[in-house]
C-alpha cells in the first residue's frame, strides 16, 4: 500500500493519498451511478464514522467487514464533510469478516 498510514480520526481533507483502515459501518444506497457506493467507516477510536465514498465499480465494500485501504483525504464542499475517496488506484484489502 502507499501514501502515509493515517487513523480515521485524523482525517480532514488536507492529508492527500493514504492508507487507513476501519469497519463499514453503514451502507447508503445511492440512487445515481457515480459514485458507486458511500458508506461510512468507523473503528474504536473514531467516535464519529467517516464518510467514505468508491468511485469505480470494480469496488464493493461488504457492511461489517474490516479494511486496509488506500484512498484521498479530500472534502466535499456541498455537505461539509470529509471524505476518504476510494477509485481506480486505491488498494483494498479485506482484513475481517462477519
Amino acid at each position: 500500500m502507499n501514501g502515509p498510514y493515517v487513523d480515521l480520526d485524523e482525517l480532514d481533507g488536507t492529508n492527500g493519498w493514504v492508507q487507513t483502515s476501519g469497519f463499514v459501518t453503514w451502507v447508503e444506497d445511492v440512487a445515481n451511478h457515480r459514485p458507486y457506493q458511500r458508506l461510512r467507516l468507523g473503528d474504536q477510536d473514531t467516535s464519529e464514522p467517516v464518510v467514505c465514498t468508491v468511485w469505480t465499480d470494480d469496488i464493493a465494500l461488504d457492511e461489517g467487514a474490516g479494511y486496509r485501504l488506500t484512498g484521498a483525504d479530500a472534502t466535499y464542499d456541498p455537505y461539509g464533510e470529509v471524505q476518504l475517496k476510494v477509485g481506480e488506484s486505491s488498494q483494498i484489502e479485506q482484513f475481517y469478516s462477519e
